[in-house]
């Protein structure tokens, strides 16, 4: 029962409290999985109980849980899938991720970046911005950096986005959104 709580806390944190430790959002962040696990945990937690209605009960809810978790997650996998589209390096010790995915059902693509800071198991990701590509104009170009706290975003029609990043912090200061 205990775990079964345990799954369940996870999979509401992991839902609403978005983290800046990598460690956190790309390894620990599945709330559909914990919930699942939940649903299950508490049907093996049911089979110790004394009613066998209440069993059955719990058993069945805890496999429409499971089940409705599970589905969930798949739709909302295939949905917000992402592809590593590479780094680009800078002072250390910080680079920029670049991110393709789908945009929607269309045949659009939108480029996500963000920038991370290594640190080990310390490391932590912020979001500098996102590019569709609906609008030509408005597709990614590319990224440099122009200074030991400052990065420059490009899109194809040669408009630039200019991003300072807190000095205390590596925090990016502003961040982009073209039709995304």
């Amino acid at each position: 029962m205990a775990a079964s709580l345990c799954a369940g806390g996870l999979a509401v944190l992991a839902y609403f409290h978005d983290s800046d430790l990598v460690l956190l959002r790309e390894h620990l962040n599945h709330p559909f999985a914990f919930g699942a696990l939940a649903c299950l945990l508490m049907a093996c937690a049911a089979l110790g109980l004394r009613w066998r209605w209440l069993r059955v009960l719990i058993g069945v809810l805890a496999g429409l849980g499971a089940s409705g978790a599970l589905f969930v997650g798949s739709v909302a996998l295939s949905f917000t899938a992402t592809e590593e589209a590479g780094f680009v390096d800078g002072p250390a010790p910080y680079r920029i991720r670049l991110q393709q995915s789908p945009a929607g059902l269309g045949p659009d693509s939108v480029m996500w970046l963000s920038l991370r800071r290594d640190d080990g198991l310390l490391s932590k990701e912020w979001n500098l911005g996102c590019m569709n590509d609906d609008d030509p104009d408005d597709a990614f170009d590319s990224v440099k950096w122009t200074g030991p706290s400052s990065v420059k975003i490009r899109v194809t029609d040669g408009r630039t986005f200019p991003i300072a990043l807190d000095p205390v912090s590596g925090r990016p200061q502003t961040t982009i959104a073209l039709n995304c």
